[in-house]
């Protein structure tokens, strides 16, 4: 299963190297410091919506896809190879409207690879087993993201040569899936057959809260926690420049915040997932580890200083991690339709694409309509907190 991590690491290095990196540094040099706020959260705004259709599209298609390769590879790899020259043409943008075509566009192709990557887990992995597998796939989001804020602050001087590395990156990472760990060829396997009642493609993606109530309870806990992380990690370069003050040496720091926040993820998510295996529970480590990111969210709001920031790092890592790895192996598990992994999981990485897309919208209001950066913290440890909460509502699962 180390192909879905590869695959899943390159694609989110591009959500961690553009919105967080370099399209906030396009941003700001061309729409100006008074005016930088306001307009990266339109931006980031339209990119959710994008990923909001992406998804599950991706997943209804991927589930009736036949060939050689199976149904998820050729999303994967085809959504690589397409976003690579749009995000190469984003590094000779001199527009704001150019930027934000290129920018939404590069987002609904690679929010499309995701859903099909994610219905491997559930393809081929057991139950029992799935909380290390997952570990994995969370790892391949989270360590992909800081990566990506590490990569393009290192880089961002030259921002065409930046963004070329970063649409390299997704392709060759979602080609090792032909190498090591190929789909089996499922060209003569059962077709879905739309019921005919239906009569309409779009009402197959409606699961019922009535009768999947587990599954809805699940992507609400998702969505309310990677908001609340990714309010403040989304907008950690101006954050950094701003609140704690760093002025122009804020740049420097976003490589250093992105290694501490790898670091910790990698400490706690692969533990997690085997203890929660071998335990068979899932729900008290979500509690827990949401509970935690919400303590560690506040410390900067009490310490705002840079030792503050990086305190709070390492408290959101840990327990990113830990929630990451058993949260994803409890989604898999309240799935509603066998025949619909990749269409199913699609709607619940809404739940994982859209808040990495639209929580640094969100921090945006926040700051433009309050005049600060200091309630951006409560914001997410609240959200971080409700998400943890809401997990207590499935009742199919430990």
């Amino acid at each position: 299963m180390a192909s879905i991590g590869l695959s899943q690491f390159g694609i989110s290095i591009v959500y961690g190297a553009v919105p967080g990196v370099l399209l906030a540094l396009q941003v700001e040099h061309l729409a100006g410091d008074e005016r930088k706020v306001a307009v990266l959260s339109g931006f980031t705004l339209a990119g959710g919506v994008a990923a909001l259709v992406a998804q599950p599209l991706a997943g209804w298609l991927s589930d009736r896809t036949r060939t050689r390769t199976g149904s998820r590879t050729p999303y994967v790899l085809g959504g690589a190879l397409v976003a690579a020259p749009v995000l190469w043409a984003m590094g000779w943008a001199e527009s704001l409207a150019v930027l934000a075509v290129l920018y939404v566009l590069s987002e609904f192709v690679l929010s499309a690879a995701q859903g099909p990557l994610a219905a491997v887990l559930p393809d081929r992995v057991p139950a029992e087993r799935r909380g290390r597998f997952s570990a994995a796939l969370g790892l391949g989001i989270m360590l992909g993201s800081v990566t990506g804020s590490l990569l393009g602050s290192l880089i961002s001087a030259d921002t065409r040569t930046a963004y070329l590395v970063v649409g390299c990156i997704p392709v060759a990472l979602a080609a090792s899936r032909l190498f090591l760990a190929p789909d089996p060829d499922n060209r003569f396997s059962e077709r879905i057959v739309a019921a005919p009642e239906a009569g309409r493609w779009w009402a197959t993606f409606l699961v019922s809260p009535k009768e999947h109530p587990d599954f809805w309870w699940v992507v609400a806990s998702r969505t309310l926690t990677y908001t609340g992380f990714f309010v403040v990690q989304g907008y950690s370069l101006y954050l950094l420049d701003d609140y704690v003050g760093l002025g122009d040496q804020a740049i420097d720091m976003v490589p250093v915040v992105a290694g501490l926040l790898a670091l910790c993820i990698c400490a706690s998510a692969v533990p997690s997932g085997i203890v929660s295996d071998r335990l068979g529970r899932r729900k008290v480590f979500i509690v827990c580890a949401s509970a935690a990111m919400a303590v560690g969210l506040l410390i900067p709001l009490l310490w705002p200083t840079l030792v503050g920031y990086l305190a709070m790092s390492v408290v959101m890592g840990l327990a990113f991690g830990a929630f990451e790895a058993v949260d994803t192996a409890l989604i898999t598990q309240v799935l509603p339709r066998q025949a619909r992994f990749a269409q199913d999981i699609g709607v619940v990485n809404v739940a994982s694409i859209a808040p990495q897309i639209l929580a640094p919208a969100l921090a945006g209001a926040i700051v433009v309509g309050f005049g600060g950066y200091a309630l951006v913290f409560p914001a997410g440890a609240v959200l971080a907190l409700l998400g943890g909460l809401s997990v207590l509502r499935v009742k199919s699962v430990r």
